[in-house]
């Protein structure tokens, strides 16, 4: 025997128009009365009838996009994915830009995109599991796939491996002689800065190297600029600079250069990202390639299979990261290195003292 709206109605309490109202992800019923309906559907396990949900709207053919400021580049490269492989199957992709991530945002812009008539929404929003799984639950009759969730979150996402990258960026200022680091991490919020920070951790604590200072900033180059002149102005020695995003990584080479701090000679810079103006910072900068537009181009694959097909598992996809190896890395000068050169100055010059 099928569980029906009336049955959900009946045991929560309310009227079939207000369970109708939560499994469409209303705002216009009370926290309490959507807590008990949402309790119901649990415990009777219904499912909403999709089918009968279409009918009172004609069936969408676009898929919808919560995204951050893009101005940011990544999030600017997601959007292009999106736009492209949605093209590519024949949707339409409707935005919505939250500027301030948080879940009241978040909410604001699915109500947005629920009125543009969508199915599903691809999520490019900092959400910690608790606030992603209950957007699901609110929302069931919406595909929902994240971008930045942690990965132990019970939802559909995909995302770049960070974990794995962060990983080979510390590796390989360790294996180019670095051993005091300074870390720029992006904002706290973030579950994509999170991982790269604790992989760092876990990479560099293995090597027992040391950790001399750490620095949150925001994704923009400002930050990675305050961070340099913040450690600096503390008196931080370090020669190692791990930093979580390659625009941040711009602001450190700047602020470096203008501490006459030579890079990569006396300090090594590692960025995350892969943008292609990278190629082009003074120095060019060694960073961590994610490829933005396979994330984007994948959040709608994986859109249309929830829309085709009932998944019983959830659809979770890391997309391979890869270490770029530029100028900003290259390894450290060594003491014996500078000795030898200084000894064959002296030679010089004592060969053209008089006798």
């Amino acid at each position: 025997m099928s569980i029906t709206f009336k049955d959900v109605a009946k045991l929560a309490g309310v009227s079939t128009q207000t369970v109708s109202r939560v499994t469409n992800g209303s705002q216009d019923v009370a926290e309490s009365t959507r807590n008990k309906v949402n309790a119901a559907i649990k415990q009777l396990g219904y499912v909403p009838n999709k089918g009968a949900q279409m009918l009172s709207r004609a069936k969408s053919t676009s898929v919808g996009l919560v995204t951050l400021d893009m101005a940011l580049h990544g999030a600017a490269m997601i959007a292009n994915g999106v736009r492209m492989q949605a093209h590519d199957m024949s949707y339409g992709v409707a935005f919505s830009v939250v500027s301030e991530p948080n879940l009241a945002n978040t909410r604001e812009a699915i109500r947005e995109l629920i009125a543009q008539q969508v199915d599903s929404i691809i999520l490019n929003v900092p959400l910690k599991s608790a606030d992603a799984e209950l957007l699901v639950d609110q929302y069931q009759h919406l595909n929902l796939i994240f971008i930045d969730v942690p990965s132990n979150s019970q939802v559909n996402y995909v995302c770049g491996d960070h974990a794995e990258g962060a990983k080979l960026a510390a590796q390989h200022l360790l294996e180019s002689g670095r051993t005091d680091f300074l870390l720029i991490t992006g904002p706290n919020e973030s579950s994509a800065s999170k991982i790269r920070h604790q992989s760092w951790l876990a990479a560099l604590s293995d090597a027992d190297s040391k950790v001399k200072y750490q620095y949150q900033g925001n994704w923009q180059a400002e930050s990675g600029y305050l961070g340099v002149r913040e450690a600096v102005a503390k008196q931080t020695r370090f020669d190692a600079v791990l930093v979580a995003s390659d625009q941040m990584a711009l602001g450190v080479l700047r602020a470096l250069q203008e501490l006459q701090i030579k890079v990569p000679e006396k300090v090594a810079v590692v960025g995350f990202d892969g943008i292609e103006d990278s190629a082009f910072f003074n120095p060019p900068l060694t960073t961590i390639k994610q490829d933005f537009t396979t994330i984007g181009r994948q959040a709608v694959v994986i859109a249309e299979k929830l829309s085709a097909n009932s998944q019983d598992a959830l659809l979770q996809q890391h997309i391979e990261t890869q270490l770029i190896h530029r100028e900003s890395s290259q390894s450290k000068v060594t003491a014996h290195y500078e000795k030898q050169q200084i000894e064959q100055l002296l030679s010089k010059i004592h060969s053209l003292l008089p006798e």
